[in-house]
């Protein structure tokens, strides 16, 4: 007994020292560049402004770090009026932006949304928007529809350099509003949906 006690007190002293030793991936030297941390991300409900006169069936974004979501269907703006807007669950915002984000949107917009035996105003529309900086503090995502098929995307965090306030409709000059372009195939397939 005192043979085997005298051989695992030197094992247990390995052991202990051991426990003090930086924590790494078994085959990854210590340090090792490519050990990151995994990156700090928000749930939000994605949300929908509509601005324009037309109406917006459906819109999906997708793009980088998680951010990949959709949002519900939205009204006609009033004439001079506020935003319709709708929202749905849910994407994920990384809570540090990082320059240069780009996402797509796509989405389904109709002209003449209240005339059912005319849907040539019926399309899908797409483009490529940069999302501009925000805080790490946000109060979701949002697409924002504008007259003349033009889309801006933000995430809401009250101001962040006067670009984030979704209180406030984005000015025409903006330099995050995208301009869409139609998309002839899915514009197709939407057409035959109303047939």
């Amino acid at each position: 007994m005192k043979c085997q006690l005298a051989m695992m007190l030197p094992l247990a002293a390995c052991l202990s020292l051991s426990a003090c030793s930086e924590e790494r991936p078994i085959g990854k030297p210590p340090n090792h560049a490519s050990a990151t941390k995994k990156e700090e991300r928000y749930g939000g409900g994605v949300s929908g402004l509509n601005y324009s006169s037309d109406a917006i069936y459906r819109f999906s974004v997708s793009g980088p770090r998680g951010m990949n979501g959709g949002g519900a269907n939205m009204s006609p703006a009033y004439k001079d009026g506020p935003a319709t807007a709708g929202e749905m669950c849910c994407i994920g915002i990384p809570k540090y932006w990082q320059p240069n984000t780009k996402l797509e949107i796509e989405w389904e917009r109709d002209r003449f949304p209240y005339n059912h035996e005319n849907r040539t105003g019926a399309v899908v529309m797409k483009a490529t928007v940069t999302v501009p900086q925000y805080a790490p503090k946000t109060s979701g995502f949002f697409a924002i529809f504008l007259p003349g098929d033009r889309v801006k995307v933000m995430v809401g965090d009250g101001n962040a350099n006067g670009n984030n306030d979704v209180n406030i409709r984005p000015p025409d000059d903006d330099p995050f509003i995208a301009q869409g372009v139609l998309d002839e195939a899915l514009t197709k397939e939407l057409q035959e949906r109303f047939k």
